[in-house]
């Protein structure tokens, strides 16, 4: 494995976790459609689905699995979050309680 570069990879899993949630957006937009080409959503969805898969195999490359499996959680958080703005979805208590096990979690495994 090659040396290790933690803050390259954090901002590698960032984007492709931001990009993956717009992903998940339009996966779920294109969903009351039907799935062909001619459905925009569902184009857009895969192809941020690949874009964001890239930025994941970068960051593969630039730290330890665990790290990266561990830290690319913080996608459903994005999802949570576009869902609120993008959805008009309501974050309930229980949402909030499992982005904040998330981000315990990501600290506490990566400390």
């Amino acid at each position: 494995m090659a040396a290790t570069n933690i803050p390259l990879a954090l901002i590698l899993i960032l984007i492709s976790s931001i990009i993956g949630a717009f992903s998940t957006l339009n996966f779920k937009l294109g969903a009351a459609h039907k799935i062909n080409l001619k459905n925009k959503n569902f184009i857009y969805a895969i192809s941020l689905a690949a874009f964001s898969f890239l930025f994941y195999l970068y960051a593969l490359k630039q730290a330890p699995l665990t790290f990266i499996y561990l830290t690319a959680s913080i996608s459903y958080i994005w999802a949570v979050v576009l869902g609120r703005y993008a959805l008009k979805e309501k974050i309930n208590q229980c949402k909030l309680a499992g982005i904040v096990t998330i981000v315990l979690g990501i600290i506490i495994m990566n400390i």
